[in-house]
């Protein structure tokens, strides 16, 4: 007779309260410094002006500072800032996604400039030709 394998509840207990306390520290990428240790807007501007930057945009997003901008190269990039250290926390290329906007654009433009009153390609139907088929 085959036995049933012992479970240990203790086990699954520690297991998922490890996992719900680490849930946190694993899925937040947000910035907990408080506002009191800030630097200021201006030092986030001369540290852009360092490193070559264009800001096109500076916002605060989930308690970082967010620049959205062009590097010296003029790509354009967005970055994630330690609003206390004003060390770079993730730095994204834009090019990629403004390429993939304008091909979209460029297929919504392409559908949407067909003549409105052209019917879909169909064997029952040709243009200019007798609708073949027959209605029961």
């Amino acid at each position: 007779m085959k036995q049933a394998p012992h479970f240990k509840p203790q086990r699954a207990i520690l297991a998922l309260i490890l996992t719900v306390v680490s849930l946190p520290v694993l899925a937040s990428s947000d910035c907990d410094a408080p506002t009191s240790q800030w630097q200021s807007r201006e030092a986030v501007r001369e540290l852009a002006a360092q490193q070559g930057w264009q800001i096109e945009r500076l916002k605060i997003d989930d308690g970082c500072y967010e620049i959205r901008g062009t590097d010296a190269q003029g790509r354009r990039f967005k970055a994630k800032l330690d609003p206390e250290t004003l060390q770079v926390l993730k730095i994204k290329s834009r090019e990629h996604d403004d390429h993939h906007k304008d091909r979209e654009r460029e297929h919504r433009r392409d559908h949407t400039s067909q003549d409105a009153d052209a019917a879909p390609s169909s064997p029952l139907f040709t243009p200019g030709g007798t609708p073949r088929g027959q209605v029961q």
